[in-house]
């Protein structure tokens, strides 16, 4: 009697191991379910944004500086900069990149790199303040990656911050990025750049890349100043 009921308890042990083995795989299937549907949201988050903005890719996570630079919070004082996908199509391509070097102290507003392009020089401001603690060495090597993929591997530095909170005040704030990009839509159509007249790809209907040029080849670089602050 003792052997059956040992018999007994060992299969229960066994049927209760196997429940739970069940139950820890449905847990695991639903969570990397999850976290396909939350992959899929926010790319149709960002594909929201190129359509809202007239083709622009603007991803909401980042923040946005009035010249056209973008910053993200990696921890808690370490934030990535790089150039947002207007400034991107604007200028199309870059023969080379000037980034700050490690170790020296960039201002929110003031020169933070600069472009060289068809023997011409183009600056762009520094989204927030800081260190530099790192720079990218690819697209010092390549600057097409910076055009190519400016919200990825095109980023440019990471700057260790101790004063976040006063570069706030000069971000565009998150409730009007739309507004931002639809008034930088307008100043395009009044340089000529009218937004259904704006440069396509054949494809896809996005602005390509170069836009400053086809308003005005001789003075492409004026217009990026203008643009980007920096004029």
């Amino acid at each position: 009697m003792n052997i059956l009921a040992h018999i007994t308890q060992a299969r229960q042990a066994e049927y209760i191991i196997a429940l739970l083995s069940l139950f820890g795989f449905i847990i695991f299937w639903r969570v990397l379910h999850g976290r396909e549907v939350e992959v899929e949201a926010t790319r149709d988050v960002a594909k929201a944004f190129v359509d809202r903005f007239a083709g622009f890719l603007a991803p909401p996570d980042l923040m946005y500086h009035p010249g056209h630079a973008w910053a993200r919070l990696e921890e808690l004082d370490i934030v990535t900069v790089g150039i947002d996908d207007f400034a991107a199509k604007l200028l199309g391509s870059a023969d080379s990149i000037s980034l700050p070097k490690t170790g020296s102290i960039v201002k929110q507003g003031s020169l933070g790199w600069r472009f060289k392009a068809d023997s011409r020089v183009i600056h762009m401001l520094s989204p927030v303040e800081g260190e530099v603690v790192a720079v990218n060495p690819a697209v010092i090597d390549a600057p097409g990656m910076a055009f190519a993929d400016p919200y990825g591997e095109g980023w440019l530095f990471k700057v260790k911050s101790n004063n976040l909170t006063s570069n706030m005040k000069n971000i565009i704030p998150k409730g009007m990025v739309g507004e931002w990009f639809e008034n930088v839509r307008q100043t395009l159509a009044t340089k000529g750049l009218a937004p259904g007249s704006a440069p396509l790809s054949a494809d896809c209907g996005k602005p390509v890349g170069g836009l400053a040029k086809a308003v005005d080849p001789g003075a492409w670089d004026d217009l990026a100043r203008e643009f980007f602050l920096t004029k």
